[in-house]
């Protein structure tokens, strides 16, 4: 298992969580999305099967322009 993390400046509530772990753990081999609005960071847990670019691509898809990998 392969843990990411990416900083998502435009993280700012509850219902911002939600639609990013919705996304994120609609991908194929995602175990564990972990959101945090106070660091604004996602921190995906996934198996090889996941390339980064999906996941940037479903943070997107959320509505959160602005990623950038910081970890993994």
């Amino acid at each position: 298992m392969t843990t990411q993390q990416f900083l998502v400046p435009e993280i700012s509530c509850q219902h911002c969580v939600n639609a990013i772990t919705k996304e994120v753990s609609a991908l194929s081999d995602v175990q564990n999305v972990q959101v945090s609005i106070d660091a604004k960071t996602v921190t995906v847990a996934h198996g090889e099967q996941v390339h980064t670019d999906a996941i940037v691509a479903a943070i997107q898809e959320a509505g959160f322009d602005e990623v950038t990998q910081v970890q993994g």
